[in-house]
């Protein structure tokens, strides 16, 4: 049977997204309930209800007591919105929209093309662009998953001597915030596209990152061409993996030109800015269902970077790597400053 098992995955992703979508896992926060309940909380029809919520079982998701009423297993209760590490947005982003791209992914098989080009008719970031919903879940799946990287983080890097951070491609600013959380004396600017910077401060207000207000500063900027000077750090998260290397090349000559503007207007003594490159590398067998979604997602040129391959792109972008850390969770950070600097 595990070949239906896995022949069926897809019926259950999609109804964990809708599940996700519909707040299910928050309405049952209180206790057990019945399936008309819910059905009637949400709007649904309790027959369709009662199917989806067997499936949900089926998968571990739920279970159902001796009365027929149905409650979130322990192990999915991050499900919940309110969930410290909730997963809320990720389930619906990938059963849903990443879900339709992964339909074409005969296409990328046979061409290496973007599987999501195909079914969306325009790139990923460009059709997060015209869909504000899309985005909004789009943002908030990144800054779930953004969360246990910022944490191993701020244990491992020092921001003693650092007043400003500037997270390039950085979102909804999560990033931004749980450092600043860390450190109160610090102050940060997230460089984004104009849509999402739009939409972030007020994500930033309602979300864990909410004492951060104030202290971030939203850019909103083209980072393949344009990236603030004035940094102390510059932070490049999830970036690299999404983009072919010309594009890479692009994003990393960009920081180092801003990089190097801070330099000339410093004054003598202080020292010079770095940039830390967050990825997680995928150069191994076990990391080949990521990397093919990646193509699926952003076609073959972005299947994923291994050590060798993110120290060729910093060499290409004139920065050079002075110390490389395998971050808990998995993510390497790459700490890098301008080649002219070095010896410094």
């Amino acid at each position: 049977m595990q070949i239906a098992w896995i022949a069926a995955g897809g019926c259950l992703s999609r109804a964990l997204a809708t599940a996700a979508g519909l707040g299910i896992a928050d309405i049952m926060d209180g206790g057990p309930l019945p399936h008309r309940t819910l059905a009637e909380r949400t709007g649904s029809d309790p027959d369709v209800m009662l199917r989806l919520m067997q499936v949900l079982a089926m998968g571990g998701v739920v279970e159902s007591d001796e009365d027929g009423a149905f409650a979130m297993t322990e192990a999915f209760t991050a499900l919940r919105a309110d969930h410290p590490r909730s997963l809320r947005n990720f389930c619906i982003l990938m059963g849903e929209m990443y879900d339709d791209a992964f339909g074409a992914l005969p296409h990328t098989v046979r061409t290496g093309e973007s599987g999501f080009r195909h079914v969306f008719g325009v790139p990923l970031y460009e059709y997060l662009e015209t869909e504000p919903e899309a985005g909004r879940i789009f943002d908030g799946a990144m800054s779930e998953l953004a969360r246990p990287v910022v944490a191993a983080l701020t244990e491992r890097h020092d921001f003693s001597a650092v007043r400003t951070v500037v997270d390039v491609g950085g979102g909804d600013g999560t990033v931004l915030a749980g450092i600043l959380a860390r450190h109160p004396h610090l102050t940060g600017v997230c460089v984004d596209r104009t849509s999402v910077c739009a939409r972030a401060e007020e994500s930033l207000r309602a979300g864990p990152g909410h004492r951060a207000v104030g202290r971030v500063t939203f850019h909103p900027a083209d980072i393949f061409e344009e990236v603030p000077a004035g940094g102390d750090r510059y932070l490049l998260k999830n970036v690299l993996h999404d983009w072919s290397p010309e594009m890479c090349v692009r994003v990393l000559t960009a920081i180092g030109r801003a990089m190097r503007r801070t330099i000339e207007a410093r004054e003598p003594g202080l020292a010079p800015p770095r940039l830390l490159v967050l990825e997680p590398l995928l150069d191994r067998e076990p990391d080949a269902a990521h990397v093919l979604f990646q193509m699926v997602m952003c076609g073959k040129d972005a299947g994923g970077l291994g050590e060798s391959d993110v120290r060729r792109l910093l060499q290409r972008a004139g920065l050079v790597p002075v110390h490389v850390e395998r971050l808990a969770g998995g993510h390497h950070v790459f700490e890098c400053v301008p080649a002219t600097e070095e010896a410094e």
